[in-house]
């Protein structure tokens, strides 16, 4: 019953890069476009979608496919069970850590106008000197900050250890907690008293909080608030202009609602409490797809975000907050994942094949990663098998 609903309530609106005011919804006609390039995507992505449907957990979806400046979106299921209030494009998701990728976009730009340098020590940028932002001597540096090597603690600065026996609904309570009492002031204050365990540029450890200094420094170099960079220059030339930090009272509505586990969660409040470097932005799979157009035409300041800036491990890099991935599995690609308690999202770019994938849930878990995980991954591979055969499908 749940697959059958599913596909009666499917919302595909397929929009071409020049006829960007020509939006569309409503369910595609099979069989005016059976033949078509473009049905054959359609076709692709439901057979996927139908896959992960098959978790009870996720009741909405929607896929965004851009494809050599060809945009296409797809909504599936219902963001309230049981009210069929199926997404669409006006749909607003949080995006939690895919925000990394902007920080890191800004980051670019500034290293390219020699604002900052990768191997300036972070001190330089600060409002007074932290001495005990060094290990032996050797200082945190910005490029340790944008590889998430800076030895600066994966969390909150100042946050007690938790009980791991707790469940994992009990364990975001506390977590949240924590963050929507965070200030600026005191996230300074606890960087001044953070004493570092190993020597930066040495190990990864996946730091929200040394996203958020990264944002702050930005917001020192260019002496404007960080948020007001993201939205002027990347938002804006990107032509997100239904992407938010703040989303605007009279446009709240069109939040998701979000759940972990099936609970009703409340909305984030990452922008309100620090820089929201780390995962405050909110906007529409639409715009994902216009930052993917940007991705994919803003020459040397992108060129730089994705460089290769660490190993991780054989064929898996970061850059500037991108993760940078070939191997023998998978085509060169830049990701990141976002998740929080209430959405979970991954974005995908191929430079090669002019690929990229954005798709979402308003839903989180701790299994649900993989999964969008695995169907942006089977997506694309389809997509590249069309490309390469005008066909998809072994008939």
């Amino acid at each position: 019953m749940k697959n059958h609903i599913f596909s009666l309530t499917l919302l595909i609106t397929i929009i071409s890069c020049g006829t960007k005011n020509k939006n569309t919804e409503g369910v595609t006609n099979i069989e005016t476009s059976a033949d078509t390039h473009q049905f054959k995507i359609e076709q692709i992505v439901n057979e996927q979608a139908e896959k992960i449907l098959q978790d009870t957990l996720i009741n909405a979806l929607s896929i965004g496919v851009y494809q050599e400046g060809n945009m296409y979106t797809f909504h599936f299921g219902e963001l309230t069970k049981g009210k069929m209030d199926k997404p669409n494009d006006r749909t607003l998701y949080e995006i939690a850590s895919v925000t990394k990728t902007f920080t890191g976009t800004l980051a670019a730009k500034a290293v390219l106008e020699d604002r900052i340098q990768l191997d300036d020590d972070i001190d330089t940028f600060l409002p007074k000197s932290y001495e005990n932002l060094k290990y032996q001597d050797t200082p945190i540096k910005v490029k340790h900050l944008l590889t998430h090597t800076s030895e600066i603690p994966g969390g909150f600065l100042g946050m007690p250890e938790i009980n791991r026996d707790l469940t994992e609904i009990e364990f975001n309570d506390i977590v949240t907690n924590y963050e929507n009492s965070r200030t600026k002031d005191l996230f300074l204050r606890d960087l001044s008293k953070l004493a570092l365990n190993a020597l930066p540029g040495t190990r990864f450890n996946y730091s929200n909080a040394g996203t958020n200094l990264m944002g702050f420094i930005l917001e020192r170099v260019y002496a404007k608030s960080f948020q007001e960079l993201i939205e002027e220059e990347i938002l804006g030339k990107a032509g997100m202009n239904d992407t938010y930090f703040h989303v605007p009272e009279s446009e709240e509505y069109r939040l998701a609602n979000g759940y972990l586990l099936g609970e009703p969660r409340p909305a984030t409040k990452l922008a309100e409490t620090l820089w929201g470097a780390e995962g405050a932005l909110k906007s529409t799979l639409l715009d994902m797809l216009n930052y993917i157009q940007f991705q994919f035409d803003n020459g040397k300041m992108v060129e730089e975000s994705h460089r290769k800036l660490y190993e991780i491990d054989k064929e898996y890099w970061i850059g500037y907050f991108w993760w940078v991935i070939s191997n023998q599995n998978h085509d060169l690609h830049f990701r990141h994942d976002g998740g929080i308690s209430r959405a979970k999202n991954v974005l995908v770019i191929y430079p090669e094949s002019k690929i990229g994938i954005s798709v979402f849930t308003n839903q989180s878990s701790a299994t649900i990663n993989n999964s969008l995980s695995k169907l942006t991954y089977d997506i694309y591979d389809n997509l590249k098998k069309l490309n390469k055969t005008g066909n998809s499908f072994n008939e």
